[in-house]
């Protein structure tokens, strides 16, 4: 045990030493994160969620540049982060996902490894590296909160620190140790030779035979499709993307298997997909001439773009690599995500005032407008003799919940101080700073809807957060609550003699 721990530690030891940009970056976006909790800063909002991208970009540049003349560019990697400083924070945009994907393709083609078996090999070691990295992450996190709490009921200390304890201890779980484990599962050279036993009962027992119920399913519904002449339903072309993908890389996985069953269906992946491919452009482009484009379309015409190049790469041995099929998916998500001009933002607004209801499109389905209330300017408590921050539900001795459709203000015993609906509350004070249900919420008001006005206390939401399908509906309250509860201070006595 103590060899193996010393044999542990020794590469940790060395995967730190090769890879101290990486270090850095993790120490400091650990640091971010905890900082995150404690300011609730909107620039490091847009910053955070970006970590892997960042880390993944610096560390495809240490393989790239080692011993080469521009070594200084993995150096000053450790800088691209500050840009996004000045970005509006956009987790979970499409900007932000596709992102994600295409650094992980390019962290896969930055090698340039033409040779199929270790491309995926490669994508295989990286992919087993993260959730290694991931299980542990977790596990460590897990455990950490599994002692916090037994601390805190044992010894009935800590009684209001949850979140920070939660906000600390992720920072450090997933931005600390996960980053480092990954480096040290990642380091070395791919392992030659067949995969082990679970790899082969996995793709000849479990998801190659899905994959053909999989397709007998899909073109028995395209057949459907054929005889009645009916467009294919919407979502179809999700579960086409699916089909494909899956295809495509479980055909990749099928040299390192000992025995190979399906061979017979990944030698004619190419033609088994063209069918599939035919009924995704039908359907994207009839509801493309119905309706125009939105910004969801634009990427499904770029991944139906991609998706129909590997088929015809694939189609030859010459030309089937999955090292040009990266690329090309690198090529076209970024076209349409980063380059002005033709962005899935700037093609939907073309198309969409190219119509000719363009001004009340929003009414069929394509406007939603989410909004987040929240202000952190300085808090005037003049007149209020006591401020107490508000928890959720049970942190503190004022705590706030929402039950079904209601809005609840409690104290530490659970009595209700304040409730009322919450979409009908956020009207009322809408209304209160001047605004009509239906109009949106400018942010120089957002002070003012925070605010609710008690007979002997003032409320101030810490966060408000609302969303409509169409511009001329209210907003329906997907949350709220936090923020200061400030009771105000009573009337002096006076001196009736």
């Amino acid at each position: 045990m103590k060899k193996k721990i010393e044999a542990f530690i020794g590469r940790l030891h060395i995967a730190v030493r090769h890879n101290p940009v990486e270090v850095i970056l993790t120490v400091l976006f650990c640091c971010f994160g905890c900082a995150l909790y404690e300011t609730n800063n909107t620039r490091l909002m847009a910053v955070v969620p970006y970590f892997p991208a960042f880390f993944l970009i610096t560390y495809s540049l240490n393989s790239l540049t080692e011993g080469k003349r521009w070594r200084f560019a993995y150096y000053l990697s450790l800088l691209f982060f500050i840009p996004f400083f000045w970005r509006e924070k956009d987790a979970w945009s499409a900007f932000y996902l596709v992102t994600l994907v295409v650094v992980q393709l390019l962290y896969l083609v930055c090698d340039w490894r033409r040779d199929n078996e270790r491309f995926v090999r490669k994508g295989l070691r990286y992919l087993r590296a993260m959730c290694s990295a991931g299980l542990l992450a977790m596990i460590a996190w897990l455990l950490s909160v599994s002692i916090y709490y037994s601390i805190q009921y044992i010894f009935e200390i800590w009684q209001y620190g949850d979140r920070r304890f939660m906000a600390y201890s992720s920072s450090i779980a997933f931005a600390g140790i996960m980053p480092l484990l990954f480096l040290l599962f990642n380091q070395g050279k791919e392992e030659e030779g067949s995969a082990d036993k679970l790899f082969n009962v996995l793709l000849n027992y479990v998801l190659s035979p899905a994959l053909l119920i999989y397709a007998v399913i899909l073109y028995l519904y395209f057949i459907k499709v054929a005889v009645l002449w009916s467009l294919p339903k919407g979502a179809v072309a999700y579960i086409v993307v699916s089909f494909i993908s899956a295809t495509f890389i479980l055909k990749g996985c099928q040299p390192f298997l000992k025995r190979r069953y399906y061979d017979w269906f990944y030698r004619h992946s190419s033609w088994v997909v063209f069918p599939a491919l035919a009924m995704y452009w039908i359907g994207v482009f009839y509801r493309i001439n119905q309706y125009g484009y939105t910004e969801a379309r634009v990427y499904l015409v770029a991944v139906g773009a991609v998706l129909t190049g590997i088929a015809l790469l694939f189609l030859t041995r010459r030309t089937g690599h999955y090292l040009y099929a990266a690329v090309l998916a690198v090529i076209l998500l970024s076209a349409v995500t980063y380059i002005p001009g033709i962005t899935a933002k700037d093609i939907e607004r073309i198309s969409q005032e190219k119509r000719d209801n363009y001004p009340i499109r929003e009414n069929f389905g394509n406007y939603y407008e989410y909004i987040s209330i929240s202000d952190y300017s300085p808090l005037d408590i003049t007149g209020y003799e006591t401020l107490q921050a508000v928890g959720h539900y049970d942190e503190g001795p004022i705590n706030s919940m929402m039950q079904a459709d209601t809005f609840y203000l409690c104290d530490k015993n659970l009595q209700v101080i304040f409730e009322e609906e919450k979409d009908s509350l956020l009207v009322r004070q809408m209304e209160k700073a001047g605004l009509a249900p239906t109009d949106s919420i400018p942010e120089d008001l957002y002070p003012s809807i925070l605010r609710v006005d008690m007979d002997s206390a003032l409320y101030v939401f810490g966060e408000i957060s609302a969303y409509r399908s169409s511009p001329d509906s209210a907003y329906t309250v997907s949350y709220m609550g936090g923020g200061y509860y400030l009771k105000k201070s009573l009337p002096l006595p006076t001196d009736n003699k």
